[in-house]
């Protein structure tokens, strides 16, 4: 999980940010912390890390309220050494002086998840999504720690609201998948099952997680079907890796 923090500064970095601020002078000699944040974000998207850091850091020091220059030395050390004190600390401030800021708060959602600290990433991911519903990311990862802390309600409900953002989206619909399965909702389980291998009708494995899923839930006659679908989109050589078909009790 260590690496995650980082792709998805990659990912939401400074490329995609305002600049809105604190009134500042030019590029060349500058003279206020929009400036210097300014020059940051270019650098930054040059991949000089290192030197953006140095800017972003003259821009909190001039407008130590303003929330983007502690965000973006977060992205920074993310992005270099990794600093977990450093970063923990500039993502706090950030979200103290921005709260209103989403991508302050799914970052620092992230950054309590990757430190096992679940209910201070759950209010993280919660607020984030208070302010932007579209982040589908911190809804995806909310779903996943109420599950995680045993609300399989909660987290059905954020898988649900995954998908109906993004309805090809696989994660969501196997989580979904595997709650209905064990709360005894078969029928629902079955249809997110179908519903995947569909979305991708030559993967083998897809079918093969079918028939498993029938055979778990006592339908032999529709684990048989999924099994024999799955050994006729295996390659020759690949199908010794398959379960073998279910003999018939007819």
């Amino acid at each position: 999980m260590r690496m995650t923090l980082a792709i998805i500064a990659m990912l939401f970095g400074s490329a995609g940010i305002g600049v809105a601020g604190p009134a500042g002078g030019g590029r060349e000699q500058p003279r206020g912390s929009l400036s210097w944040f300014k020059l940051g974000v270019e650098l930054a998207r040059q991949g000089e890390f290192t030197a953006a850091l140095n800017r972003f850091r003259r821009a909190r020091q001039l407008s130590p309220n303003w929330a983007l220059p502690h965000l973006e030395i977060a992205v920074a050390h993310l992005r270099t050494d990794n600093d977990r004190k450093v970063i923990g600390e500039s993502l706090a401030r950030a979200v103290e002086v921005g709260p209103a800021i989403p991508r302050a708060r799914y970052l620092y959602g992230v950054f309590f998840q990757e430190q096992g600290e679940r209910p201070k990433a759950v209010r993280e991911f919660v607020h984030a999504l208070k302010q932007r519903p579209s982040m589908l990311d911190a809804r995806f990862r909310l779903a996943t720690l109420y599950v995680e802390e045993g609300r399989q309600t909660d987290g059905i409900t954020q898988f649900t609201l995954v998908l109906e953002q993004h309805p090809s989206h696989l994660g969501a619909r196997r989580n979904l998948a595997v709650l209905f399965e064990q709360s005894g909702r078969i029928e629902e389980a079955e249809k997110h099952l179908i519903a995947i291998a569909r979305m991708d009708p030559k993967n083998a494995w897809h079918q093969t997680g079918l028939g498993r899923f029938y055979e778990r839930v006592g339908w032999s006659s529709k684990a048989r079907q999924a099994f024999r679908k799955a050994q006729n989109l295996e390659p020759t050589g690949d199908r010794r890796r398959l379960r073998p078909l279910l003999k018939s009790r007819n």
